[in-house]
């Protein structure tokens, strides 16, 4: 049993690291990232090439995922009901504020992307990958849904998102926190004013905006929204405003949201912070 665990836990540990690499990853790269030897990472590429959940490219022989998990993820999503009733709030969102509008939801100890809506015209528009990590402590969405927990929950989870290590940072905007004190205070701060910031913390020349989305009776987060864009256009005359449509948005995720899904992801309920949908 321990034997197929372990083959469970790699599978999907190696699905996990290529969803945030969509142009592909080498044997070795792949190898190096998840520990295991790359005679192991060759054999397990083979198999789930052969069940076809990867692909070889063979231009450059790298590995990438195909749709197939792609389209059972959004299969899932329109079941619960979820996708649609997310995509109209976002579109009129990213409509209000003019710029982009996302949604996160909770994956264990995670947030992870759940849907965007693009509000900015064709110009100077801020376009990043929906695969992309959320890094807790430099984002607003990550901010937002930590300012609902403990500090010490809070600065464990950053911790585990590279919180003060020099390789994260150098991939991070210049006003990225750096230390677990840093990050407290700005959590108290978020949690007083009502929603979370990120200026140039996870991108340079990007700013952001974010509140959490919870359950309506008091119960637990289920996830966040926000509305990101160039710092020339997401100035802070523009916050109050923006954070209007924010919590509007939030309020109505959290009413809309399947009762069912609710109760699969609220399993921790909020520490009283004051960061309201």
């Amino acid at each position: 049993m321990r034997v197929v665990k372990s083959q469970l836990s790699s599978c999907l540990d190696l699905l996990s690291v290529m969803a945030s690499n969509a142009q592909g990853m080498r044997l070795t790269d792949l190898a190096l990232n998840l520990g295991m030897p790359k005679s192991s990472m060759q054999r397990l590429l083979e198999h789930l090439a052969g069940e076809g959940w990867i692909e070889q490219d063979d231009a450059t022989s790298q590995y990438r995922l195909t749709t197939r998990l792609a389209v059972l993820g959004r299969r899932y999503l329109e079941s619960a009901g979820i996708a649609d009733i997310a995509q109209g709030l976002l579109d009129r969102l990213a409509k209000k504020t003019g710029e982009l509008a996302r949604l996160t939801t909770l994956d264990g100890k995670r947030l992870v992307w759940m849907g965007s809506a693009q509000g900015a015209p064709p110009g100077l528009r801020y376009e990043p990958s929906m695969g992309a990590r959320i890094v807790s402590y430099a984002t607003a969405n990550g901010k937002a849904w930590l300012a609902t927990l403990g500090d010490d929950e809070a600065v464990a989870i950053a911790n585990a998102d590279g919180l003060g290590k020099t390789r994260t940072r150098q991939a991070l905007g210049p006003n990225g926190i750096r230390t677990a004190p840093a990050l407290i205070a700005e959590l108290n701060l978020t949690r007083r004013r009502g929603f979370a910031i990120a200026d140039e913390e996870a991108e340079r020349g990007i700013a952001a905006l974010a509140v959490a989305v919870c359950e309506p009776r008091g119960g637990g987060v289920v996830g966040t929204t926000s509305v990101a864009g160039p710092v020339i256009r997401v100035t802070r005359a523009r916050h109050e405003t923006i954070v209007r449509a924010l919590k509007s948005t939030a309020t109505d995720l959290a009413l809309a949201w399947p009762a069912t899904r609710l109760v699969g992801l609220n399993g921790k309920k909020t520490n009283g912070a004051t960061v309201d949908a």
